[in-house]
Order: C-alpha cells, then structure tokens, then sequence
C-alpha cells in the first residue's frame, strides 16, 4: 500500500499530509462552484451551474423531508446534508479523475515523515493526490462526526434517548457502536477499491509492448467507478440523514 507524507509520524497524533490537502481542496473546488452558480443566479431563467445547484437543493430537500420526523428537524439537516452531498461527490472523484504520485529509491526527503521500510513496502510510490474519501481514517471521521451529531441531537430529550437504547431490545446498543464502523467503511471500500483496481488496469504492460490492450477495461471501470463514487455519495448522505432523524425526537416529545 503506498505511503504518504505525515507528520507527528509515530506518534497518535500522525498526520496525513495528503488527505489534509485534498479535504482542503475539495472543500475549495465545492466552495468555488456555490460561488459561481450564486454570482450569476437569474431567478426567472436559471441555467449552468445554478440549475445544478437548485436541482441538489432540491434532491436533498426531499431527502431529508423523506428522513426527518418534523420541519424543524428538515430545517435542522438541510445544510449539512447539501454540503454533505457535494463534498463527497467532489471527494469520491478526484482520485478517478487525477492521482498524483512520485517514486523515491530507497530514502524520502527529509522531514516526511516516512520510514526507509515503509517507502521499501510501498516500493518507492508516494501518493500526493488523490480522493480523500479513498482513506480509511478519514472516511471513518466523517462518520463518526455523523454518530456525535446524530447523539448530541437525541440528547435534546435525555429521557427518550435512553429508552431508545433498549427498544426493541438491549442489542440495539451494539447497532449504535457498528453503525459509524458500517457507515464509514462502506465509503471507504468502494472508493479505495475502485481507485486501485483502476491502479493496477494502468500500470498493467502493453501486449507486445506497445499494443494496449487494457484501455477498454480501463474506460469500462472508470465509468463503473464514477457511477459507483456517486452512488456512495448519496447512500452516505441518506444514510446521515436516517441517523439523526432517528435520534431527532421533536415528533415524540409530548409522550
């Protein structure tokens, strides 16, 4: 598995470098189109971007209107399930559409924090673009970001928050521990596997040397895998948004 350049390197506190600077990026490339698609919005003849926009605006309203028990709660999810949905729909295409990397021999350049062994293990690749959403611990944060917000909002009716716990029964404490594992690693998975998948599809040699005999395969998967990208997009922003509505108890609270 390739290498990236850390810091804190050895240490709980390491620090991927990469996936810091492609969240950054990813979160520009989404703030730039907003900007665009608001600076030139025409409300009596929309097109471009600001179709695209009011058409996200719109899936996701009813996405949330599908999941929460109450306007207030819709209210409450709209904007972060927007932002959700197009921040990971940028995320879950990058590295299929650019991926960066360099080789080294057999030492890095100082200060980044990358072990001779491990540039041995990755054999000299190091990684300095690619979709964030394709590393484990950053698609596992975002999750559990989801299970805190979906808790802090259930712990607005402390009462009915605890009775959830054990209904229907007391396993239901276990789904609450898997369920930002599940979640997180479903988006991972699918991502990383079709990023290397398509990897290795490009680094495959030519037959006879110069026929290339894998680019139909490749533009097959690559259309596959950004399909597969946006897919994942929504099915984790549906499944943010079944999260806190189940933990969003304004519809009970007068029982």
């Amino acid at each position: 598995m390739p290498v990236f350049p850390e810091i804190f390197a050895g240490t709980i506190f390491a620090t991927n470098l990469t996936v810091i600077g492609t969240i950054l990026f990813t979160g520009l490339v989404v703030f730039v189109v907003l900007r665009i698609a608001l600076a030139r919005m025409d409300m009596r003849s929309p097109r471009g971007l600001q179709n695209f926009v009011e058409w996200v605006a719109e899936f996701t309203t009813n996405m949330a209107r599908e999941t929460m028990p109450t306007e207030q709660a819709v209210g409450f999810m709209l904007p972060l399930a927007f932002t959700m949905l197009l921040f990971l729909f940028v995320a879950n295409w990058l590295g299929l559409i650019m991926t960066i990397a360099v080789h080294f021999g057999a030492h890095a350049p100082a200060g980044w924090g990358i072990a001779p062994g491990d540039l041995a293990n990755a054999k000299g690749e190091v990684e300095l673009f690619d979709s964030p959403t394709s590393n484990m611990s950053m698609a596992l944060a975002i999750a559990v970001m989801v299970w805190l917000i979906s808790h802090a909002r259930g712990l607005r009716h402390p009462k009915i928050w605890l009775k959830h716990f054990y209904s229907p029964s007391p396993l239901a404490v276990i789904e609450e521990i898997t369920n930002p594992l599940t979640h997180g690693m479903r988006l991972y998975g699918n991502i990383f596997a079709g990023e290397a998948l398509l990897g290795i599809m490009l680094k495959a040699p030519f037959l006879f040397g110069w026929i290339p005999w894998q680019l139909p395969l490749i533009v097959l998967w690559l259309l596959y895998s950004l399909f597969v990208a946006t897919i994942q997009a929504y099915v984790f922003s549906i499944l943010m948004c079944l999260y806190v509505g189940n933990k969003s108890f304004e519809g009970h609270s007068h029982h």
